[in-house]
């Protein structure tokens, strides 16, 4: 109770301060805010009590936002104490109900908010850094993104500290980290593209694109989307998809080369019961021999049983894809 008690009290404090900070003074040291009005240049008209207050509830609903936000980010488990601030200078403020412009007030409650869901982010981000070792793909910018998120637990943990310093620290912070997750999904999406191209060259090499069009070029998309989304700087979607790509080329690859296998060992054994068949008409013409005259149930020598077959050259069914598309990136 005490801690809460004292939280607000740092945080009416904070808010009266900057209630105070409002009035500005004019080239003679005179105030030129007074009970909320302000008289233009003319000195004809008057921006009164209800232009003040619409800009307040502008500022009020940004704040309300970025909080928010920040709760989606996971600020409020993360930083707990000082959103508990935040809020309590928030209610402060909604609390005063004097009619004056606090827009300068609620600026600044809505950079807290907002370096705390960047600080949210940023330690998330490094959490999941952390499970999957990507710090070793760019140890530099982990560095920079561990000093950057220190500090700002320092900073946060002062309540007079300007809330656009707070977040300029959590978004450095953020970045930083950023840039590990980035750098290293950009090397895994080359690599799992080569990969992918690989898996392709198997499938063609068994004319998959014959066999089972739809499905190869539905993985060869697969591949195309990665590169769209690779050019547009989504490698771990790009990763993804040629991780699909490939797990999938390589099933349709084997699967393919298993079915020729069995088509051609039944192939094998039509064949082997073919001249097993000639071989007994041939002892069996040398026997009892039919002669010239046609037989019911045999064709003439030069009948056709079938129509001729047209086949589609495998070569020309192969879906291109630049293998160099990524370059140096």
């Amino acid at each position: 109770m005490k801690k809460i008690v004292l939280l607000f009290c740092v945080a009416f404090a904070f808010v009266f301060a900057s209630c105070k900070s409002t009035t500005q003074e004019t080239d003679n040291g005179a105030a030129s805010l007074v009970d909320g009005q302000i008289e233009t240049e003319e000195g004809g008209g008057v921006f009164g009590q209800e232009e003040n207050v619409s800009a307040s509830e502008n500022s009020l609903a940004a704040v309300e936002a970025s909080r928010q936000a920040a709760i989606e980010a996971g600020a409020k488990d993360l930083y707990g104490a000082a959103f508990a601030a935040n809020d309590a200078a928030l209610e402060a403020l909604t609390a005063l109900d004097d009619g004056k412009d606090h827009s300068k007030e609620y600026n600044e409650l809505k950079a807290r908010y907002d370096a705390l869901a960047n600080a949210a982010k940023a330690k998330k981000l490094k959490e999941r850094i952390d499970n999957e070792g990507l710090a070793k793909n760019s140890q530099a910018d982990y560095d920079a993104g561990e000093k950057a998120i220190a500090e700002f637990d320092e900073l946060v943990a002062v309540p007079v500290t300007p809330g656009q310093t707070l977040n300029k620290k959590a978004t450095e912070a953020y970045n930083a980290y950023y840039a590990v997750y980035f750098k290293s999904y950009k090397k895994f999406a080359n690599e799992e593209r080569k990969n992918a191209l690989a898996k392709k060259k198997d499938a063609d090499a068994v004319k998959a694109q014959i066999a089972r069009k739809d499905e190869y070029k539905n993985y060869a998309n697969m591949i195309i989307k990665g590169d769209q989304q690779y050019a547009t700087s989504n490698p771990e979607g790009a990763y993804n998809s040629y991780k699909d790509a490939a797990a999938n080329f390589d099933a349709l690859a084997k699967d393919v080369a298993a079915k020729r296998a069995e088509a051609q060992k039944a192939l094998e054994a039509a064949k082997a019961k073919v001249e097993a068949s000639n071989e007994y008409a041939a002892q069996a013409d040398i026997e009892k021999p039919l002669g010239d005259e046609p037989v019911a149930g045999i064709e003439a020598e030069d009948t056709v049983l079938l129509e001729k077959d047209e086949f589609e050259n495998p070569d020309e069914k192969i879906i291109k894809i630049d293998e160099s598309v990524q370059g140096a990136n």
